[in-house]
């Protein structure tokens, strides 16, 4: 009987808590609003770096400009575990390895946004959601 008061009482403090930190707050963070989620828009490049770690993997990708310059890109992703369901590995990529992205714009018209899926070079899509 004691575990389960303790349970209770976990679960009230932490209902009273999440009025005066900003409820708000912890659901923005699962938020879509920087992308622009009715297009979705594909890019060719190269691979910068991964990062794989929680609470977002990162992807960065190298891809050429009008003027022969490279523009870097960032592509956000969900989760290590997410990911790992969704077929990738932290080695699956490499830098220098060209791959297409496929991926919802950021609204503000920076180069990136959330990543939908990847090819890469031999054809083989990794990451699409089910």
């Amino acid at each position: 009987m004691t575990r389960m008061r303790s349970i209770w009482a976990a679960a009230a403090i932490v209902v009273a808590l999440s009025g005066s930190i900003g409820l708000q707050s912890v659901c923005a963070h699962h938020s879509f609003a920087l992308y622009d989620m009715t297009r979705s828009v594909e890019v060719d490049g190269s691979v910068d770096k991964l990062e794989w770690s929680n609470p977002h993997c990162w992807l960065f990708i190298f891809v050429a400009g009008s003027d022969s310059a490279t523009v870097s890109y960032g592509f956000e992703m969900s989760s290590v575990g997410e990911m790992t369901r969704r077929g990738w590995k932290k080695l699956l990529v490499k830098p220098g390895d060209k791959i297409k992205v496929k991926y919802h714009p950021l609204r503000d018209g920076r180069n990136g946004g959330l990543m939908m899926s990847v090819t890469m070079a031999d054809g083989q899509t990794i990451g699409a959601r089910s």
